[in-house]
């Protein structure tokens, strides 16, 4: 951690120099940067955000030199207009070094064994394919023996790809969102497509509970735990943590062990995710129960809120708590010893309303919709959003309770209206809800659910607005 601390500041003295962005807007909140010499002045440093700086400035005015980055990608915020994100070669050499970590010491795939990588991941402008493609290439440079293939979410490409190529390769590796690769698996077992114990998945974007993973290896047929890893990353930030075998016994434990829960994931209701990060590349600190993320991408990010909730356990505070509670010996069967990294929690996110299948619905979308004047006369503006999975963890959903208008009831031909309308205006506010809806059709309609006037926001105080877990929720009561 105190390496950590040292690279950060280097980060933010280099930036405070050669950024012509980074210069004015420490200028503007009249700022020394001279003074920052340990962790109690880097703590003085001012916050950054998407509104207060990356939205305020020139694109060529955040780089070093004016010198702008070679490779490009989007993301779709609240405006549904994309956001332009850049990336060097370092990034994309430091997204390679977690994929071969993840590869060789989790995957235990050797270098010489033929593996074919399925990217479904939306390709195109979107970060998450481009960026998982320019990982799995540099990893092809370094002399190993990986094919890599990008049908992005296209099913039919995604199928054929497995039923055809995936034969002639000993590991198979699927990445994409998870409720995207659940559809995958459900629809290759449909089409006769058997997978082997050497089959791997990685996913990005959503958090999912140990229920789903069970489920999705059950699927595959497969038992290791560890066949299935979640990376943590942005558009904004790139690659910022994964999953390790330690990380996922704790997590898997701490759902049977209430004071194991309590420590690691104190008072919080829906299951959090359980990560590891490397602190020479990234350095965490947490503000207001949000993580504060810096970092040298090709835009260097310095005290950046992503809006991610959540908290940090350095490896030897994790170590102590497993030591007390007797799980030490069993945590080092599961390789505490060699995933000798800090630890982070990821809880959810303070500036979305929902994720559904890694799309972050926006409130104020969802608002904008619920204002249309085709329905807005039916319904006060109140709403509880979330998702769920349904059929033993095989489909998500994005489930919506909106609060009628006073005297107003319910009846078929105004729920199909306003499904109707909600599902067009995110289709025109949001372009990946749109390319997710052209991929998976009528399933990423919302279900609606009407409440009756004043309902809404009893459920939400008897509630506490997150009552289940597996669910994400999200009430606005105006």
């Amino acid at each position: 951690m105190r390496q950590g601390l040292k690279n950060a500041i280097r980060i933010f003295r280099d930036a405070a120099k050669e950024v012509p962005s980074y210069k004015d807007f420490i200028s503007r909140h009249h700022f020394n940067p001279s003074k920052v010499k340990s962790h109690r002045e880097f703590e003085q440093v001012p916050i950054m955000e998407k509104k207060n700086y990356l939205y305020q400035y020139p694109f060529n005015r955040f780089f070093s030199k004016d010198k702008i980055a070679p490779m490009i990608y989007a993301s779709s915020g609240s405006s549904g207009k994309p956001t332009f994100w850049f990336r060097g070669d370092d990034q994309e050499k430091i997204g390679g070094k977690f994929h071969e970590k993840i590869f060789t010491d989790i995957f235990r795939i050797k270098k010489d064994d033929s593996t074919l990588v399925v990217i479904c991941f939306a390709m195109g402008l979107w970060v998450a394919g481009n960026y998982t493609l320019a990982c799995c290439r540099n990893l092809s440079r370094k002399g190993f023996n990986l094919s890599t293939i990008t049908p992005g979410i296209e099913k039919i490409d995604i199928i054929n790809s497995l039923r055809i190529l995936g034969p002639h390769f000993k590991n198979i590796v699927i990445a994409g969102y998870p409720p995207f690769v659940m559809d995958i698996v459900n629809d290759a077992r449909k089409a006769k497509i058997k997978f082997s114990k050497n089959t791997f998945v990685i996913t990005a974007g959503d958090k999912f509970t140990e229920e789903w993973r069970r489920s999705l290896l059950d699927l595959l047929g497969i038992n290791s735990k560890k066949n299935i890893i979640s990376i943590y990353g942005s558009a904004d930030t790139g690659a910022l943590g994964h999953e390790t075998p330690i990380s996922i016994y704790i997590r898997e434990e701490a759902l049977k062990n209430p004071a194991l829960y309590k420590q690691v994931f104190e008072q919080e209701v829906v299951e959090p995710a359980l990560m590891q990060y490397d602190p020479y590349l990234t350095y965490f600190e947490v503000v207001n129960d949000e993580l504060l993320i810096t970092t040298k991408t090709s835009i260097p990010l310095i005290r950046y809120n992503i809006h991610d909730q959540g908290a940090i356990i350095p490896y030897n505070e994790m170590q102590d708590k497993l030591k007390k509670l007797g799980l030490l010996n069993k945590a080092k069967e599961h390789g505490l010893q060699f995933w000798k990294m800090p630890f982070f929690v990821k809880k959810g996110r303070t500036d979305v309303a929902v994720t559904f299948y890694a799309i972050n619905v926006y409130p104020e979308n969802l608002q904008t919709s619920l204002e249309d004047r085709k329905i807005s006369k039916y319904l006060t503006g109140n709403y509880l959003a979330y998702n769920q999975n349904s059929k033993n963890q095989k489909n998500q959903k994005l489930h919506l309770k909106l609060e009628l208008a006073e005297k107003t009831k319910a009846n078929p031909r105004m729920l199909n209206l306003i499904v109707d309308t909600i599902s067009s205006k995110l289709s025109e506010l949001s372009i990946e809800y749109r390319k997710l809806y052209s991929a998976i059709g009528t399933k990423a309609q919302p279900q609606v659910k009407l409440e009756p006037y004043g309902r809404l926001a009893e459920t939400g105080k008897i509630a506490g607005l997150l009552n289940t877990k597996g669910k994400k929720a999200r009430m606005v009561l105006t």
